[in-house]
């Protein structure tokens, strides 16, 4: 696992682990009851390592563990893309591919133009640019949870 963010805390591993499970899978504040005015983060939480991740942004999980330290613990946490949505994104892609050379082979002329491929090459470029955008945003979301979670205890 490759370490994104870390951060060494004065506080005992299992002290980190249930300020964690504290923070973590609470329903928060709701606009006339239903609609989502801040995020809300949701996870799980093992002996010695936790998973979060955004309620409806799922693109983007902190997996994380703790270790003793002198003094304190220290948190490693790795921002990643969980299996399940590199293959909803490879899938979206898969159709995204299928739409296009339907539309490209459509009557009256079912050859394929150089423009046409262009576009649909650029459509696809704009599309990841926006995943791209999205999971930057998930992981600075993340990465300003985990820091303010912990912003009273770091060494």
């Amino acid at each position: 696992m490759t370490t994104n963010w870390s951060s060494d805390i004065a506080i005992a591993p299992q002290g980190a682990l249930d300020r964690i499970s504290a923070r973590i899978n609470r329903r928060g504040k709701r606009a006339f009851g239903v609609l989502k005015t801040t995020n809300e983060y949701v996870g799980v939480v093992g002996p010695r390592e936790f998973e979060i991740w955004e309620r409806q942004k799922r693109a983007i999980h902190a997996r994380g563990r703790v270790e003793a330290a002198q003094r304190g613990s220290r948190l490693e946490v790795s921002f990643i893309t969980p299996a399940r949505t590199r293959v909803l994104v490879s899938v979206f892609y898969v159709l995204y591919a299928l739409v296009a050379a339907g539309i490209a082979t459509r009557q009256p002329d079912p050859t394929v133009s150089v423009q046409e491929v262009a576009v649909s090459v650029v459509g696809a470029l704009v599309i990841a640019g926006i995943f791209v955008g999205g999971a930057q945003s998930q992981r600075k979301d993340l990465r300003a949870f985990l820091e303010e979670m912990f912003a009273d205890v770091r060494r």
